[in-house]
């Protein structure tokens, strides 16, 4: 398998909130909910589990459709 998509290989975003994950990782336009778990860890490996989860969770739902597109 090739390597997961990168926002930048050098920089985590540690510090940006789960909306703001799911309107960074929207850009990718994942195909599945896994797709977009794996986004979330490649991009975001120094966040707590908890908020790539919260992220996901918004990007479930649809609550993040009205962010910055």
């Amino acid at each position: 398998m090739g390597q997961p998509l990168r926002l930048d290989n050098h920089i985590d975003f540690p510090t940006l909130d789960a909306s703001e994950m799911a309107a960074l990782i929207k850009q990718f336009a994942p195909a599945s909910d896994a797709d977009a778990l794996k986004l979330l860890r490649a991009n975001f490996a120094a966040s707590p589990l908890s908020m790539r989860v919260a992220a996901l969770d918004m990007m479930i739902r649809g609550r993040w459709r009205g962010l910055s597109q």
